[in-house]
């Protein structure tokens, strides 16, 4: 696993989380090591550095795997949320 991690255009700390560790959970151990808060926007180009897992159950390494395989980079930041397959439910929604 790698020690620093470069974050990407609207990614959150529960996606570096979901990429490194597998699971959400990690995100608290990587806010609390980067004295950085669950919600805070990470500027696109930083590095965080990532802290040593403790206990072999923070680590996801199907989902770790999964993720690495298909070449994906989780990013579910508010930037990213437009373009075609972008969908924003309103208060006037109605399902019948």
């Amino acid at each position: 696993m790698q020690n620093e991690y470069k974050v990407q255009e609207g990614q959150t700390l529960l996606d570096i989380a979901i990429h490194n560790f597998g699971s959400i959970e990690a995100a608290f151990e990587i806010a609390a090591h980067s004295k950085l808060s669950l919600t805070e926007e990470l500027p696109a180009g930083s590095v965080i550095v990532l802290p040593k897992v403790t206990r072999s159950e923070q680590v996801n390494k199907y989902v770790v795997a999964s993720i690495a395989n298909r070449n994906i980079t989780p990013c579910t930041g508010p930037k990213m949320l437009s373009g075609i397959d972008y969908v924003q439910v309103g208060i006037s929604l109605k399902v019948s």
